[in-house]
């Protein structure tokens, strides 16, 4: 049997799953490789998600960027960041390594666990919530009941 597409993302099976990102590579790769199964947003919905992806822009902040984005991830949730492969940085202008996308990940109290390529041209790292967090964090809401 043929694995789909999507299979190494890790879809949720019940959950929305949302992506956003710029570029015409980026969201013509959304949607051949997702179809209907991931909505692009232009700006990600409130509330905590379980399936994000974001094209991780030229500008602004990474620290910032993932900070935002740790806010938005349920605790059991994968944050996808999709970046130009190193050859492909320069042509751009991006001017982030995958090491930079990598530390303000860990920085915001992530964790890095897989890494899978987007396209031929675009990479991409899963982030999570680490297991410890997720157990702390499932303690203290039984505890405030």
């Amino acid at each position: 049997m043929a694995k789909t597409p999507w299979a190494k993302f890790s879809l949720p099976g019940d959950g929305a799953s949302y992506a956003r990102g710029e570029s015409r590579e980026f969201r013509q790769t959304l949607r051949e490789v997702f179809g209907p199964l991931v909505e692009w947003v232009p700006a990600f919905p409130s509330g905590r998600h379980l399936w994000l992806m974001v094209e991780v822009p030229a500008e602004g902040s990474l620290s910032t960027l993932f900070r935002d984005l740790e806010k938005r991830l349920a605790p059991s949730g994968s944050l996808w960041a999709v970046l130009p492969k190193k050859p492909f940085a320069a042509e751009r202008s991006f001017p982030f390594s995958w090491n930079d996308v990598q530390q303000a990940g860990l920085s915001a109290g992530l964790v890095d666990n897989k890494i899978a390529a987007f396209s031929p041209r675009l990479t991409s790292i899963r982030f999570v919530i680490p297991v410890a967090r997720r157990i702390a964090s499932a303690r203290s809401v039984r505890e405030t009941r």
